[in-house]
């Protein structure tokens, strides 16, 4: 009696063969905004992403009068994570020929992909951030020259700003250079929490346009130590600063538009929700001579603060 055949036995193993040059290709593509980049894994159907806010100073105790303080908030926007997929049918022949190899390929194919479509995702919030119709929890776009200090709470999940609290503005027209830059750093020290501390940050790391990466580089960029602008080539005061490039095909920032942000902080106030961080699985086929892998992603990005970063939109 002749043995049964299982007519699928070709498709054993292949999953993690893709599986596996998936999850690498993914990371690989990523690591560049990691440094400004955070992630938050939820369960949910969306995320609010808190600001800054808090109770302000301690005031004088009297020894007997306990003081009885309110919060002073900032902004939560709200980040609803959407599905997105792709999917690959290899065929029987295509995969016997070269198993190994045509997996892989597969594999790295689906992960950039994955890893692309996440990547532009954050290029056009970043982009958009002088479009004055992609607002914010705050009201009002992320580079801009009015944003509200404080809210006075919340109607439902608007946010309501308090104009007593007065405005601040995270918008430059400068072009980049070394005295541009330290501006947009002194600017910085004086942003305000929503409660009237300083808000301490550290501008650290520059963010340009593919067009201004050769003005980053002799700014930045190892020999640098000595000021570019200076007649006397002294001392280049921002020396070290780490740069990213911002930018790729028609998404991003264009032209001579450029920011400075502090790193740490960005990672806290600019992230992915993920529902479902990037992930590649095997589907099911009537044809037995066909294997099905979907990659397939659910997130959504967005920032829940504009302190920590500042924007310049040159002329």
């Amino acid at each position: 009696m002749n043995p049964i055949v299982n007519p699928t036995a070709w498709k054993t193993d292949n999953y993690k063969f893709v599986e596996k040059a998936f999850q690498y290709t993914y990371a690989d593509r990523m690591n560049k905004l990691s440094p400004i980049l955070g992630e938050r894994t939820i369960k949910s159907i969306d995320l609010q992403l808190t600001g800054s806010g808090g109770y302000g100073e301690l005031q004088p105790y009297d020894g007997n009068n306990l003081n009885i303080v309110e919060k002073h908030r900032g902004f939560n926007t709200i980040l609803t994570p959407q599905e997105f997929s792709s999917s690959v049918v290899l065929g029987r022949k295509q995969i016997m020929i070269d198993k190994t190899g045509e997996c892989r390929r597969t594999g790295a194919v689906l992960g950039s992909a994955a890893a692309m479509t996440v990547y532009l995702h954050v290029l056009r919030t970043l982009g958009s951030a002088f479009d004055e119709s992609k607002v914010g929890g705050d009201g009002v776009c992320w580079a801009n020259a009015a944003h509200p200090v404080a809210s006075k709470g919340s109607e439902g999940r608007t946010f309501i700003p308090d104009e007593e609290a007065g405005t601040f503005s995270n918008l430059l027209h400068s072009a980049l250079s070394v005295s541009a830059i330290t501006d947009a750093q002194s600017k910085a020290n004086r942003f305000v929490t929503p409660d009237g501390f300083p808000f301490l940050c550290e501008m650290d790391t520059l963010l340009v346009s593919p067009e201004l990466e050769a003005t980053a580089k002799k700014i930045c960029g190892e020999d640098a130590r000595l000021d570019p602008e200076s007649a006397n080539h002294g001392a280049n005061p921002v020396y070290g600063l780490k740069y990213i490039v911002i930018g790729g095909g028609n998404d991003g920032f264009n032209g001579k538009q450029w920011a400075i942000c502090d790193r740490r902080l960005m990672k806290e106030l600019f992230v992915i929700a993920y529902n479902s961080k990037p992930e590649v699985m095997e589907g099911e086929l009537d044809n037995p001579l066909k294997q099905m892998f979907t990659a397939y992603a659910d997130f959504a990005v967005g920032w829940g603060d504009a302190r920590q970063i500042i924007f310049s939109n040159p002329n």
